[in-house]
């Protein structure tokens, strides 16, 4: 070995056996008599740790200080630290790594060096916990351009196929942008690149046995928990751990064919501390033989309709167990079957739910008073109801023509105050039912639709809304700003085109939408296009918003139409049936072209 190598190390590493350890470095430290061996590493703000230097650093001492043994790394950043951990995550002999409280920098930069690919990964638990992640969008554009077959075979499993825990605890991901777009070819790249992913043949993880995603966002939980059961299978995997999300609905990729059928052993789903409102997602594959636990303890599930207890009765056959503690349950008197569920739970042996007989529920007259969901009885809560019935029946017959002739004074002075003032937009209204609708076919449109949203949402348009209906309409056409507006036209005269040569403008809504200058006149365009044609605008509302906050015209078009909300249950079946039906209906109207044209009066020029 050369003499400046001996000269590091021995800088590198101090020779301290005190307390059964020895320091690595200035931050690291071994602890060499416990087993496996651990490495500790504290990155202090202003550090700059980085896993291959460490790699490194290991590679010249591991045989010295830690011996041909496993050993197990942890990191923990204070003040702000920063470390670079690039992918592929490999150090050799390696079981364990916990990151803490750090700020990874080059998470989304791979090595992918014949030296990394050499080491045979041992990882066996990877763990994360208050991190922050680094995404630069261009640096992992410029990996798909040079390491494209690579990337996309390690992309596609995500994680070592060795790891038995995956643990993503309250961490994030921070978007950074440069200031340099990407380039038309690039962003082709970039879609050639995912709908190749898409593609290619699921990953075995044979060893994982625990999955955690908690006490992330809402959208970051669904994402990454979608991408990875979609994308593999698990022998061994017992434990889905999705607790303290916020989630308000069940992961797409959760109780379904595929789910039972490429995790077979699974034991339990923790959907615990989310905002979740009914269990109607409940479903059990026919040939799945296991005992499944669901935790839906501490959500906002406020009743057990008669639809939801016959799902809960049929999923728990066979010893499986749903569990709704502590969740804000109101007794009311369209519950019968839960009732009639709690009252038979000794005879039908179903053990697992007596828990039920001792849970508390609001009672719904009063909705403050706590009572046991034993004490009611759906016969007693319905008389009550119809008690109320009665007295409210006779009074109203004691006072009909009094009550009805005030109802009708009532009535008449409130209809003559609305039209006063919303004279305008009533004549508004009538315009758009009444106008003269063009009965000869469209022309034909190149795109199926026209995607209009604010840059800020490009990553939910690209990951979620084109990958779920390239899914469920595989030859769909999408127009899209980054790869279909023509280089060198002024961004006005792509929009008006894009528009009118799509059969619907997609607008996703969003507090971003509602900030960007250029998607209000995309808008404006679309919406004129409704007016003259009535089918073309549909607006795909992805979060909560204040219509207070939003101009005459879009406030308008929601208040007067229909648009789809990205929390409704079947928003993903009216979607794509509306695109789908769109299509056959444009393909029946241009095939009668000729025979149309020839019915049509002489006189008569174009579409109004």
């Amino acid at each position: 070995m050369p003499w400046f190598h001996i000269f590091n190390i021995l800088f590198l590493v101090n020779f301290q056996y005190g307390n059964g350890q020895r320091f690595v470095g200035k931050s690291c430290k071994v602890l060499y008599d416990i087993s496996p061996i651990s490495v500790i590493c504290d990155v202090t703000k202003g550090d700059q740790w980085s896993l291959d230097d460490f790699r490194e650093l290991m590679n010249d001492t591991k045989k010295s200080y830690l011996g041909d043994g496993q050993f197990t790394l942890e990191i923990e950043c204070h003040g702000g630290g920063n470390i670079s951990i690039r992918q592929p995550i490999k150090l050799p002999e390696m079981t364990s790594l916990t990151v803490r409280n750090c700020y990874i920098t080059d998470y989304y930069d791979y090595d992918f060096s014949q030296e990394v690919l050499s080491i045979e990964s041992v990882l066996q638990n990877l763990k994360f916990t208050n991190c922050k992640i680094v995404y630069r969008r261009s640096d992992y554009v410029k990996h798909i351009q040079t390491n494209f077959e690579k990337l996309l075979a390690y992309e596609k499993c995500q994680i070592s196929n060795t790891l038995r825990t995956f643990i993503f605890h309250n961490s994030s991901f921070d978007d950074y942008y440069p200031g340099r777009q990407l380039t038309p070819k690039e962003l082709k790249l970039e879609l050639d690149y995912e709908n190749e992913l898409r593609f290619l043949r699921k990953c075995a993880h044979n060893n994982l046995t625990y999955v955690e995603m908690s006490s992330l966002s809402p959208f970051s939980a669904e994402v990454m928990i979608n991408d990875l059961l979609q994308n593999g299978i698990f022998n061994s995997l017992n434990v889905i751990n999705l607790t303290n999300n916020g989630l308000e609905r069940v992961p797409s990729s959760l109780f379904t064919d595929s789910m039972y059928q490429t995790i077979n052993k699974l034991k339990k789903i923790d959907l615990s501390r989310n905002k979740i409102e009914d269990i109607s997602f409940l479903y059990k594959y026919y040939d799945f033989d296991g005992i499944l636990n669901v935790d839906l303890t501490r959500n906002k599930i406020t009743e057990l309709s008669n639809l939801d207890t016959n799902k809960l009765k049929s999923f728990s056959r066979l010893r499986n167990e749903v569990n709704i503690r502590e969740n804000p349950l109101i007794c009311t008197c369209y519950q019968r079957l839960l009732y009639e569920f709690i009252a038979e739970i000794n005879d039908k042996n179903w053990e697992q739910y007596t828990y039920l007989k001792s849970m508390q529920c609001l009672d719904q007259e009063s909705e403050r008073n706590l009572k046991n969901i034993s004490d009611f009885s759906n016969e007693g809560m319905c008389k009550k109801s119809d008690s109320l019935v009665c007295v409210s029946e006779g009074i109203f017959k004691k006072y009909k023509y009094s009550f009805l002739g005030f109802s009708l004074v009532f009535l008449v002075i409130v209809f003559t105050c609305l039209l006063l003032k919303y004279k305008y937009r009533i004549k508004q209204l009538y315009r758009v039912k009444t106008a003269v609708q063009c009965h000869c076919p469209d022309n034909p449109k190149y795109y199926d639709a026209f995607i209009s949203y604010s840059s800020s949402d490009e990553r939910w348009v690209y990951d979620v809304l084109c990958t779920r209906l390239k899914s469920l309409l595989p030859d769909v056409n999408l127009c899209l700003h980054h790869k279909d507006f023509i280089p060198g036209a002024c961004i006005a005269e792509n929009i008006i085109n894009s528009v009118e040569n799509s059969r619907y403008t997609l607008l996703i809504l969003s507090l971003n939408f509602i900030e960007s200058e250029w998607c209000q006149m995309e808008f404006q365009k679309a919406f004129h296009q409704t007016l003259k044609h009535r089918r073309h605008l549909l607006v795909l509302l992805i979060e909560d918003i204040d219509f207070s906050l939003l101009d005459y015209d879009l406030r308008f078009f929601l208040q007067t139409y229909t648009y789809l909300k990205y929390s409704d249950k079947l928003f993903w079946q009216k979607l794509a049936g509306t695109l789908q039906m769109s299509r056959d209906e444009d393909k029946t109207s241009h095939s009668n072209n000729q025979v149309f044209n020839q019915l049509l009066p002489p006189d008569y020029d174009s579409c109004v």
